[in-house]
């Protein structure tokens, strides 16, 4: 189970998978807007709802009777949002336009949570997370993608070049990010399917997945700051890559 504790990742799991939200907790008085949002949608959809304040601890983590700092105005006890087979990420009657994301084995939750967040704000169709030395999707993901998660289908894979191949199989090409690449991701033709591939935040991508893409390009520089990390870096070249030529 995840204690999520930004509204809107618990609201959009009401909304999205109303039956594995298991308990809603609020720990303020008249919390306000989002969370009477929370609540309504929790108690429409016949999850209990507990108010109340939090148990106090101290610094050890015991409970305690001395004040100490709250955990917020809100939590919910939600089931992990799960997986769905490969073949069902591109598998939808929009696939014939669309954008994906695969993420070579990008490990830091924050990141991980803010690329979900942009995804489902840009639109992406889906995620393809590698399996092994990657960040899970976990409390901290959920709630700092604030919905993103819910909203956005993903995809654990052991074999992320198998994966980049079945997506060319289905009419995607794909996109590596790389600063050595020779051309930039100013001059990708945007018209087209991708599925723009983004590696670790310190050694970028891996040979082999470097080797899989159709194409490789780079984000380059305009000012004095020679790089972006890698959700920075997402958010830079989804926006490029949405942005439709007249």
């Amino acid at each position: 189970m995840l204690e999520l504790r930004n509204p809107h990742s618990i609201k959009a799991a009401l909304e999205m998978r109303p039956k594995a939200v298991k308990l809603v907790s609020i720990h303020a008085e008249n919390p306000g807007e989002p969370w009477d949002s929370v609540v309504k949608l929790a108690q429409e959809n016949g999850v209990p709802v507990r108010v109340g304040a939090p148990e106090q601890r101290d610094h050890r983590g015991q409970k305690s009777g001395r004040e100490t700092e709250r955990t917020g105005a809100g939590s919910a006890t939600v089931e992990p949002p799960s997986p769905i087979p490969l073949e069902f990420l591109w598998n939808t009657d929009e696939a014939s336009t669309g954008l994906w994301l695969a993420l070579d084995q990008v490990q830091d939750p924050q990141n991980l949570g803010a690329i979900f967040r942009l995804a489902g704000f840009f639109g992406v169709r889906g995620i393809v997370l590698t399996k092994d030395r990657s960040a899970s999707v976990n409390a901290t993901v959920c709630d700092v993608s604030a919905g993103g998660a819910e909203h956005v289908p993903f995809a654990v894979i052991a074999n992320l070049a198998q994966a980049m191949e079945k997506a060319q199989q289905n009419q995607i090409w794909v996109l590596g990010t790389c600063e050595r690449a020779d051309s930039t991701i100013y001059a990708v033709q945007r018209d087209r399917n991708w599925m723009l591939v983004l590696g670790n935040e310190g050694s970028g991508l891996r040979r082999l997945t470097r080797e899989r893409c159709d194409q490789l390009a780079s984000l380059p520089p305009l000012g004095p700051i020679p790089s972006l990390n890698v959700a920075t870096a997402a958010a830079a070249c989804l926006a490029i890559l949405t942005t439709r030529t007249n």
